[in-house]
């Protein structure tokens, strides 16, 4: 009950960061890292008496949790960022295009690193960002990267971009297999019903017309 009302209190009580290019944030005249791939970009953060929450802006989850210092002008660091940090481009890259199997990722990534020279570190991040660790369903992938690939948007946002218009594209092909054709009869046989003998009917209106020449 507590971390649910803790979690409703900190969506309502969240407020935007801007991230500078030393990857930290202020807060009372104290600066907290954050992972490398948030530089210059804006997260949210919740503060209470004592703690500090960090969020991602987009996916709402929380990145980090800090305890809020009493001492102004301090650099509140994790070691965890800091070896991020210290990793070579050429290390970043291997990691990445590592990533997944198959010719059609490992092509992707060689023309992005060769499109975006200056921005290899800032792309290989995004590539952690977006596919490392996530619920990626391989052939979309593959279909996303071969379009990609063929209209030549090399970079890592495009890719995610495109990814999730084929997986949208998916979903709805597989909702338009399961809706119900007009003819649909289930998963069941249709029950046999017997015919009754018309004879029966003969005889009724036959005896009804007897009776009424009687009367």
């Amino acid at each position: 009950m507590r971390n649910s009302i803790f979690r409703k209190e900190s969506l309502i009580g969240r407020e935007e960061r801007q991230v500078n290019v030393k990857d930290c944030i202020s807060v009372n005249a104290c600066e907290y890292q954050l992972p490398l791939k948030y530089r210059n970009k804006t997260v949210e953060v919740y503060i209470t008496q004592h703690k500090l929450f960090i969020f991602d802006l987009y996916t709402a989850e929380e990145i980090v949790e800090y305890d809020l210092s009493l001492i102004p002008g301090k650099k509140i660091c994790k070691r965890e960022f800091k070896r991020e940090k210290g990793k070579t481009a050429k290390e970043l890259k291997e990691q990445v295009a590592g990533m997944f199997e198959g010719g059609n990722w490992k092509q992707f990534a060689a023309k992005n690193f060769k499109a975006f020279p200056r921005y290899v570190r800032d792309q290989c991040l995004e590539a952690k960002r977006y596919f490392f660790g996530k619920d990626i369903e391989i052939s979309i992938l593959n279909k996303a990267l071969k379009y990609c690939l063929e209209n030549e948007t090399l970079s890592f946002a495009n890719l995610k971009d495109t990814y999730i218009f084929f997986e949208h594209e998916h979903e709805r092909e597989d909702l338009a297999i399961l809706t119900l054709s007009t003819d649909y009869q289930g998963d069941h046989e249709p029950l046999k019903v017997m015919a009754r003998d018309l004879s029966v009917y003969k005889k009724i209106i036959s005896s009804q017309g007897a009776t009424n020449e009687s009367l």
